[in-house]
């Protein structure tokens, strides 16, 4: 009887849930084109002087390491099947270096702590939760990772105060990963407000990236959609509005809902960068179940491995991403096993406009401009800008690699030219109504944190976590 309650009311928050989308949103901008990129050629001459802008320019690689990052994976404290206990030892197991839980609107905490938790979020992920009481390491225990005791003393950073902020959205998520924020515990979110959330978590001090942007934009069941001016200028609005907006999800694990957030990535690149804003590429597990946690990550290259480190890595885009799947990339069957691609090395040579790299661990290179591949093979390490014709060469390079063990994804490198003018018009969109946002705050605060909640609690579940 009480199992059956436990579904009933289950079903009654999925509705309340999913009211909202009946609320009819604004009207989507009409004129906003991808087209407004422009280049403009002041001299004709085939003898250019480029001058590339290296993201990777402070990192020392003889004496800095890589870390292994989880940014972003769900625990039982929101819809995921593994306890927090579960989901830091499987992490520890597997070689990471960084760990930041970032459950549906739930601030995350000391691993030896219980978050503060929102049984609707539990509820609606029922068969995988089960609203199992949460598991928390010992305190002895958490200390004990964080050394690194019996890992030669390479602890894991624990990172706290994250969140997968906007928790649940009609229609398709839109979520924002947040950082260094108490904004967003027991927040719903609103189908396509990605600002609110960047915006106070920036009033907060806090950082963000934008998670799984291809599921909102639903290129899974038509890639075409990536290349909608609409949904580039509305992320480019973003970046060029939020310095705090971090990075835009490029590969986030196995999901065939975002496989195409590398072409958004391309496109947003062309908007943003004759503005002045190189936006970063991140990959993340969003594992919800144990055997995910391994199936993208990044490797940030850091001085140590540190909180204050790891922040300064996230506002430079420092790092290296990594996806054990690609769909788009390597085929709809392929499953990366083993070491994944690594570099070990990034030079930018203006004085010879090459940009080159060291590394290991694959078989097969690409190089991208402008969302187009401009060479390919197996040894290609060392790209020259000269050896480009106008046409063929963009705003900036950028280059993957990949093999038995998955894929990896450099950040974007700007190319600069004095004989060369590249320019974009973004234009403002608009995604909801004043009202909209109201009636979701009201239903925030009814199920957030109220008396009514920790009812709830008490009479299912006998306790007021």
């Amino acid at each position: 009887m009480k199992r059956q309650f436990k579904r009933t009311l289950c079903a009654c928050m999925c509705f309340v849930l999913l009211l909202p989308a009946a609320v009819p949103a604004q009207a989507r901008t009409t004129d906003a084109e991808i087209e407004n990129v422009t280049v403009t050629y002041l001299n004709e001459s085939t003898d250019r002087d480029y001058t590339v802008d290296n993201p990777y320019k402070e990192v020392d690689w003889e004496t800095w390491d890589q870390y292994k990052a989880a940014l972003h994976v769900h625990t039982n404290a929101s819809d995921g099947a593994p306890n927090i206990a579960e989901c830091v030892e499987e992490h520890y197991r597997l070689g990471f270096d960084i760990l930041a839980i970032s459950d549906h609107a739930v601030i995350g905490a000391q691993w030896d702590q219980v978050p503060q938790m929102v049984p609707l979020y539990r509820a609606v992920k029922f068969e995988r939760t089960l609203m199992q009481d949460p598991v928390v390491l010992t305190s002895e225990r958490r200390q004990e990772i964080l050394d690194g005791t019996d890992r030669n003393g390479r602890g894991m950073l624990e990172v706290t105060t994250a969140c997968e902020a906007n928790g649940a959205t009609p229609i398709n998520d839109c979520h924002v990963n947040t950082f260094w924020s108490d904004y967003g515990q027991a927040k719903m979110g609103i189908y396509g407000d990605y600002e609110t959330v960047v915006r106070e978590v920036e009033k907060d001090g806090g950082l963000s990236f934008l998670d799984h942007t291809g599921e909102f934009v639903g290129c899974e069941d038509d890639p075409d959609r990536a290349d909608e001016p609409y949904y580039i200028n509305k992320f480019a609005n973003i970046f060029l509005n939020y310095d705090s907006c971090i990075a835009f999800d490029v590969n986030s694990g196995k999901n065939n809902r975002t496989r195409y957030d590398i072409d958004l990535w391309d496109n947003l690149l062309q908007l943003t960068l004759p503005q002045g804003r190189n936006v970063s590429g991140i990959t993340f597990s969003d594992g919800h179940l144990i055997d995910e946690y391994d199936r993208a990550f990044t490797m940030m290259c850091m001085p140590a491995n540190t909180l204050e480190n790891l922040r300064t890595c996230m506002e430079s885009g420092a790092w290296f991403s990594v996806g054990r799947y690609a769909r788009k990339d390597l085929g709809e069957d392929f499953v990366g096993e083993g070491a994944p691609p690594a570099v070990y090395s990034v030079t930018v040579n203006n004085d010879t406009d090459t940009v080159s790299f060291e590394g290991g661990e694959y078989n097969y290179i690409k190089w991208i401009s402008n969302g187009e591949v401009i060479r390919e093979g197996t040894d290609c390490t060392s790209l020259c800008l000269d050896d480009f014709t106008d046409e063929e060469l963009g705003m900036y390079v950028r280059f993957q690699i990949t093999g038995d063990g998955g894929i990896l994804y450099s950040q974007a490198f700007p190319v600069h030219c004095d004989d060369i003018v590249w320019d974009s018009v973004i234009v403002p969109t608009y995604d909801f109504s004043y009202f909209f946002r109201i009636f979701v705050d009201i239903i925030n605060f009814i199920f957030g944190r109220t008396l009514l909640v920790t009812g709830i609690r008490e009479i299912l579940w006998g306790t007021s976590w």
